[in-house]
């Protein structure tokens, strides 16, 4: 028999109203935020993401899935929607638009890494960029926009995590002191983080073994090295951040690995304890070197993504149920005409309708509208028919009425 392929996972009807619910709740934020939809394809140039996530991140080295055409063009199915969007952003000379350009996404990506709870091979992000906008207020509205959305899912156990990793100006000394630090314990550190100590050390921060995570608890710390703007940008968005009440902590050890990330980064994190160990909810930063690396103007921007199935491990006591307004019951092959019509008009006038094609026993079609979660039930008899009328019930009242056919088709 043949199956879905290891780490991805059909999403069958009985879970897609969950689907249909975090969709819509951030579809209405995004448009009070006054974002706009973007929708660019899974498959892009390998080289994108090369140069938008960078050859040496685990990413890139071991993740993606990467094919040549048949011309030879080496191709990716996307591992994440900032890339994409960025090369949209610059291909369609958005900049020109408007001088800041706030656009979401919605999406399936791809990465090739061990599945495990609430994490797909095939999986889907949420997720938002804004273009042109120096201010910390940009940074402020997104960790705004953020709360918002978790606030109407209900999500009442979430953190933010917020740093600063200063600018191209004021890094590379805090690279410097610890390079400097993790040389000293370069013997205890795991075989990717020596190799990142020359390259990046950086990434070690963000190393998830348990000894270079001891090592690192006791690094440098980056605000002792940010500089004087890089400061006052951080203070600004905090003061902001306080000001509107969201929770959050400052973690001098949240980092992003490529150059192109300065100052502001954050990561969200579920503290209830429904994620166990691996609880971070999402991330975001700002990346003000990445629209010019990829052959853009120079433009500041900011962006986050949401991993929607880790979100929904969040949801439990969102229904599954989706619901129809009418299941129309022909108690006879006589009617069916009757109701197929009857059926059609109530579709047309927006209604949620469906009808049993199987001509079953009125107890088998009642047990079936039920399950489907009809709020009415609209039964079309012998007498009905000569009569042009119908009886109406409502499934949770059981109340019962008669109605003529010609006011619905009317």
């Amino acid at each position: 028999m043949l199956k879905t392929i290891a780490g991805m996972k059909d999403i069958l009807p009985s879970e897609i109203s969950q689907w249909h619910y975090v969709e819509k709740i951030c579809m209405e934020v995004f448009k009070n935020f006054n974002y706009k939809e973007i929708r660019t394809p899974i498959l892009e140039m390998t080289a994108l993401f090369k140069r938008g996530v960078g050859e040496t991140t685990d990413i890139v080295e071991k993740e993606m899935y990467t094919f040549e055409d048949r011309d030879k063009t080496s191709l990716s199915l996307r591992p994440e929607g900032t890339a994409p969007v960025v090369r949209a952003y610059i291909q369609n000379k958005l900049f020109n638009d408007q001088p800041v350009t706030k656009l979401y996404y919605m999406g399936e990506m791809y990465r090739h890494e061990r599945p495990q709870k609430g994490r797909y091979r095939a999986f889907h992000q949420i997720g938002a960029e804004y273009f042109g906008a120096t201010s910390p207020l940009a940074d402020a509205e997104i960790i705004s926009l953020i709360s918002e959305i978790l606030n109407r899912l209900d999500i009442k156990s979430y953190v933010f995590y917020i740093n600063t990793i200063g600018c191209q100006e004021c890094r590379p000394k805090y690279k410097e002191a610890l390079k400097n630090y993790f040389s000293n314990h370069f013997d205890n550190l795991c075989e990717h983080c020596q190799k990142r100590l020359d390259t990046n050390p950086l990434r070690v921060l963000d190393c998830k073994n348990s000894k270079c995570k001891e090592i690192a608890e006791s690094s440098p710390i980056i605000i002792d090295y940010v500089c004087d703007t890089c400061k006052t940008h951080h203070e600004e968005l905090i003061k902001l951040v306080d000001f509107i009440k969201i929770p959050y902590k400052i973690d001098y050890r949240i980092v992003r690995g490529l150059d192109y990330y300065v100052r502001t980064t954050f990561e969200v994190k579920e503290e209830g304890g429904i994620l166990g160990a691996q609880n971070t909810i999402l991330g975001g930063g700002r990346y003000n070197g990445l629209v010019s690396q990829l052959d853009g103007p120079e433009t500041e921007a900011i962006g986050f993504a949401i991993g929607v199935e880790r979100l929904l491990y969040l949801l439990e006591n969102i229904s599954n149920s989706e619901y129809i307004d009418y299941v129309v019951i022909p108690l006879g092959k006589e009617q069916i005409d009757m109701a197929f019509k009857i059926a059609t008009s109530l579709r047309i006038k927006g209604f949620s309708v469906d009808i049993d094609p199987r001509s079953g026993s009125l107890k088998s079609q009642m047990r079936w509208a039920n399950k489907l979660g009809a709020k009415s039930v609209i039964l079309i008899g012998e007498n009905e028919l000569k009569n042009s009328s119908y009886i109406e019930k409502n499934m949770e009242t059981s109340e019962q009425k008669v109605c003529s056919i010609n006011d619905v088709l009317n």
